[in-house]
């Protein structure tokens, strides 16, 4: 352990590194003083956004919960079904996934040609886990009803409970009327707040095993063959490493949808709202991901090191691993600064701040290398 006065660099790590990389990325304020070569204009060009075909669309790493692309990603919008993924997450965290619940007439849609359901009949003994894929699969309203009902005591009690969970997770823009996401006065989201949950949602593996099933048969009292409205969960759609996570739509919402992606280990939230084709709408903002980034592991500065008031050195290393994703043309101007504590610390002996063209992404702790 270090003892006291931490800060001498044995090896100066300058104060901005690099890591092996050129000059500083190009900024919105693209100076002409900074060079710019024929291989990263190819990369920008290639690198070029989609149009965003609908009111609001977003791209958010799953790994860290960083938007590397958005358009209205903040703008109030009905959410539609994507409603259902606040619901689920109060019902894994308030109930019991072997809870019966008795399915009574207030659970059923009033007009079941108009809404989606799962199919439950008055009288049904389901558990509050075959609700869930009742509600996440062919996006059941009577599931939702149910749920509800059994976690809250009341619809009334249970909104409370989902607005109360969307302020915990610091959701500004999101307030929930109902469970189900029929449209209401008051009743909104937004593309950012609806990633946010579902990256939370997504930690939970209940949660993450149902959203990426095309179908399910649920064994209640009587059976019921589930199917997932996530039209890219399909193989038709040749989106590979969909693995969730919510449709929807409402007149009044347009088509709404939160993807999951994941490829080579690598897994990216898309969520577009207020679209005339979800899919149309999504594809070009999945393909742009995946195209146009890369993840690039972030590492110590080769060399550095520090000692204590005794002369003896020691190396440092980062308390996590951490990978960004990046547009591939910025790669190159990944910099890193490091500060070491002059005195000891449980934190760690340093930080390491870690930026693009003046834009901090991240700032990791440097530990006494064992």
């Amino acid at each position: 352990m270090l003892k006291h006065a931490v800060g001498v660099l044995a090896l100066l790590c300058l104060s901005v590194f690099s890591l092996g990389f050129g000059p500083p990325k190009l900024i919105e304020s693209d100076s002409p003083k900074l060079p710019v070569y024929q291989h990263q204009l190819t990369l920008i060009r290639r690198c070029s956004p989609p149009e965003v075909r609908a009111k609001a669309g977003l791209i958010m790493d799953a790994s860290t919960g960083r938007v590397v692309f958005q358009r209205n990603a903040h703008q109030r919008l009905a959410p539609a079904s994507t409603t259902k993924i606040m619901t689920a997450i109060v019902a894994l965290e308030r109930g019991s996934l072997n809870d019966k619940i008795v399915i009574q007439q207030r659970h059923l849609a009033e007009d079941p040609f108009n809404e989606s359901v799962m199919g439950l009949t008055v009288g049904d003994v389901v558990t509050l886990e075959d609700l869930l894929w009742g509600l996440l699969l062919p996006s059941g309203n009577d599931a939702a009803r149910a749920i509800a009902d059994h976690i809250g005591g009341s619809e009334e009690r249970f909104m409370e409970m989902m607005n109360e969970k969307a302020s915990e997770l610091g959701l500004k823009n999101t307030h929930f009327t109902n469970p189900h996401g029929l449209d209401e006065a008051g009743h909104f989201s937004s593309a950012y707040d609806l990633a946010v949950m579902s990256r939370y949602a997504l930690a939970n593996p209940i949660f993450a095993k149902i959203v990426a099933s095309r179908n399910h048969i649920v064994q209640a009292s009587r059976s019921y063959q589930l199917q997932s409205g996530n039209e890219l969960l399909y193989p038709q759609y040749r989106v590979p490493g969909v693995d969730g996570v919510k449709t929807g739509f409402t007149e009044n919402a347009g088509d709404c949808l939160v993807a999951s992606v994941t490829r080579a280990g690598h897994q990216v939230i898309v969520v577009v709202t207020g679209a005339e084709d979800r899919v149309a709408a999504a594809v070009p903002l999945i393909d742009y991901a995946f195209n146009s980034f890369t993840w690039l592991a972030l590492k110590a500065p080769a060399g550095c090191c520090a000692s204590d008031v005794e002369g003896n050195g020691c190396s440092v290393l980062l308390s996590q691993t951490r990978e960004e994703m990046l547009p591939q043309w910025q790669k190159y101007y990944l910099n890193c600064s490091v500060h070491l504590r002059g005195d000891p610390n449980p934190d760690g002996v340093g930080v390491v701040t870690y930026s693009v063209g003046g834009m901090e992404l991240a700032k990791l702790s440097l530990v006494q290398s064992p």
